[in-house]
C-alpha cells in the first residue's frame, strides 16, 4: 500500500501534470538498505525507490501509488506479508517489511499508478454525478409509469420545482431525481445504475491522459537490486508465540500487521484464531448479526449461510434475514442507501440508510453490528464517504448509550479485479480509490472507542488468491476469523 502523511495528498497538491517526467518503471530504482547485515526474524526489512522517468532523470515530487509484497521463497511455507511505504514527496519511497518467518524472501514492488495517473483519478473523484442512474415511477392504479434520470450529488442545473428530492440530511445521504411531468414523487418505485453509458466518465479524461492508464504505465512490477533472495534466520531470543486476546482496544482497532502462512492469515497485533463450524456455532449461540452495507459484506453472510447453517426467511437481493433456530443464531443483512452501482432494478422502499438501521436497533450483549460501506463509493467525491461516515459514526454512538454492550465493526476496503484494463474501471473504481476510502475509515473510527476497525486492506494485498471484490473463500474465511477473534476472543 502507499502511506502518505494526510488524505488531500501533500505530494500532489501543487503538481501540475509533467507528462515527461512520469514514473517509468523500467528505470525505477528499487534497493535493499542495508543488504549485507544478518536479518533475523522479527526485524524489519527497510526498502528504497527512486522514481525515475522515461529520460532516465530522478521525479522531483512524490505521489505513486504501490503494491508491496514480500513473498517466501519456500513454497511449502505459503509465506507472504505487506510492506508498508512511505512517501518522502520527492520522488524517494521508503518501503518498511516486518519479518514474520524464517528463510529466503523475495521483494515484489508493483507500481499501480504513476502520480500523474493519480492526480487524473484524484481529479476525475471530486467531479459529481458522473455516473448515469434512473429510477422508474409508476402509478399503482392506472399503471403509468416514467423513468427519470437521478444524481447522488446536489444538481444546481435542476430546479427545485423538477425535482424529487429523497435527501436525508440526518444521513448526510442525497438522492435527488427528475420529477415526473404526471407523476407525483412518491410514486418511485425501483432504480439502477446504467451501466451501458459510461461515455460520461471516459470523456474526462484526455487522449494524452489515457496513455497512463496503459502499459508500461500500468500495475508494472518493479525491479529489485540486487535480484537474489534474501535469507532470514531464526531471532536470537525466541519471540512470543501468544498474543494478547482481541479485545478491541485502540492498539488493535484497524491494525493490519501480520502474515499469510499457507491458507491462514496470522495477525502480529492479537490471537486470530481459526474457527471451526463448531467454533462459529458455539460463538454466534444466541446473537443477532447485523450485517449493513455493500456486497462484500453480503458475501460474508452468504458464507455464514452455509458455515452454521442458516436458512433464509426471505429471498430479497437487498434485504435478507437468515436463522438457525438449534442454537438460536439470526444473521440479517442489508444493502446501503443508493448509489449501488449495480445493473438490476432495486425496490427504492427496500433501500435504508444505515443510519437509520442503527437508530432502529435495540443492542444489547448478544447484537453484533458489521458495517461495510465501500464497494459503491469509490467513483464519488471523497467527501460523500467521510460526511455518511460521520452520520454514521453519530448513530453508533447513540446506539451504544442505549445499549453500551453492543459489538459494532467497521470494516475496510480491499484490492480487488480490473476487467480487462478497461479505462472506465480504473476511473470508477481504481485500488487508489478503494485505498483512500480506506483511509478514511481509518481516520474516522480508529481511535472511536465504541468501534472495532477491521482493516481488511494488507492482508488483500498480499493474499495468496487473485484480486477481486469478492475474494476467493481462503480470504473470506479469515476475514471471518477476525471477526469471530474479537466477538470470542476466549
Amino acid at each position: 500500500m502507499s502511506k502518505r502523511r494526510d488524505l488531500e495528498q501533500p505530494c500532489l497538491l501543487n503538481q501540475s501534470l509533467h507528462f515527461d517526467q512520469t514514473t517509468y518503471p523500467t528505470y525505477t530504482e528499487v534497493v535493499v538498505l542495508n543488504r549485507d547485515r544478518l536479518y533475523r526474524k522479527g526485524d524489519v526489512l527497510t526498502v528504497k525507490v527512486v522514481a525515475i522517468d522515461k529520460k532516465r532523470r530522478p521525479k522531483p515530487y512524490g505521489g505513486d501509488f504501490f503494491h508491496t509484497r514480500l513473498v517466501s521463497c519456500d513454497r511449502s511455507l505459503q509465506a507472504s506479508s505487506a510492506g508498508h511505504v512511505t512517501d518522502h514527496c520527492n520522488g524517494t519511497y521508503t518501503v518498511q517489511f516486518p519479518l514474520y518467518w524464517v528463510g529466503n524472501v523475495s521483494i515484489k514492488i508493483q507500481l499501480v499508478h504513476p502520480s500523474e495517473a493519480v492526480k487524473i483519478l484524484q481529479s476525475v473523484r471530486q467531479v459529481p454525478n458522473k455516473r448515469d442512474f434512473h429510477c422508474t415511477f409508476v402509478e399503482l392504479t392506472t399503471k403509468a409509469y416514467d423513468t427519470r434520470q437521478c444524481f447522488s450529488s446536489n444538481n444546481p442545473s435542476l430546479p427545485p420545482h423538477r425535482r424529487c428530492d429523497f435527501s436525508k440530511w440526518e444521513a448526510n445521504g442525497t438522492w435527488i431525481c427528475q420529477k415526473p411531468e404526471k407523476l407525483p414523487c412518491s410514486a418511485i418505485a425501483k432504480c439502477r445504475w446504467k451501466k451501458s453509458d459510461l461515455s460520461r466518465v471516459r470523456d474526462l479524461v484526455s487522449q494524452e491522459e489515457m496513455k497512463l492508464f496503459q502499459k508500461p504505465y500500468l500495475e508494472m512490477e518493479l525491479k529489485v537490486n540486487p535480484k537474489e533472495p534474501i535469507r532470514f534466520l531464526e531471532a536470537e531470543l525466541p519471540t512470543p508465540e501468544h498474543l494478547p486476546a482481541c479485545t478491541g482496544n485502540a492498539r488493535e482497532s484497524g491494525a493490519s500487521l501480520g502474515h499469510w502462512s499457507g491458507k491462514v492469515w496470522k495477525s502480529a497485533v492479537c490471537n486470530v484464531r481459526v474457527f471451526t463450524k463448531e467454533d462459529i456455532q458455539q460463538c454466534l449461540a444466541n446473537k443477532t448479526v447485523y450485517m449493513q452495507g455493500d456486497s462484500t459484506i453480503r458475501q460474508w453472510s452468504e458464507r455464514l449461510k452455509n458455515v452454521v447453517p442458516l436458512y433464509y426467511d426471505n429471498n430479497s437481493p437487498v434485504f435478507r434475514v437468515a436463522n438457525n433456530n438449534q442454537w438460536n443464531i439470526s444473521v440479517r443483512y442489508r444493502f446501503h442507501h443508493f448509489p449501488v452501482q449495480g445493473s438490476d432494478w432495486i425496490d427504492f422502499d427496500d433501500s435504508r440508510y444505515t443510519v437509520d438501521e442503527l437508530d432502529a436497533t435495540q443492542g444489547g450483549p448478544n447484537t453484533v453490528v458489521v458495517l461495510s460501506l465501500w464497494a459503491h463509493f469509490t467513483a464519488e467525491p471523497l467527501d460523500m464517504i467521510r460526511s455518511r461516515l460521520y452520520a454514521v459514526g453519530g448513530a453508533i454512538h447513540r446506539l451504544m448509550r442505549r445499549s453500551p454492550d453492543t459489538q459494532v465493526f467497521v470494516r475496510t476496503g480491499t484490492t480487488r479485479e480490473h476487467v480487462k484494463g478497461k479505462l472506465e474501471f480504473y476511473l470508477l473504481a481504481s485500488d487508489w480509490l478503494a485505498y483512500e476510502i480506506t483511509e478514511v475509515i481509518r481516520e474516522v473510527f480508529r481511535a472511536d472507542p465504541d468501534v472495532v476497525v477491521l482493516d481488511t486492506w494488507d492482508m488483500s494485498v498480499c493474499q495468496p488468491g487473485k484480486d477481486n471484490v469478492h475474494p476467493d473463500q481462503t480470504m473470506v474465511d479469515n476475514q471471518l476469523n477476525r471477526l469471530f477473534s474479537h466477538i470470542c476472543p476466549k
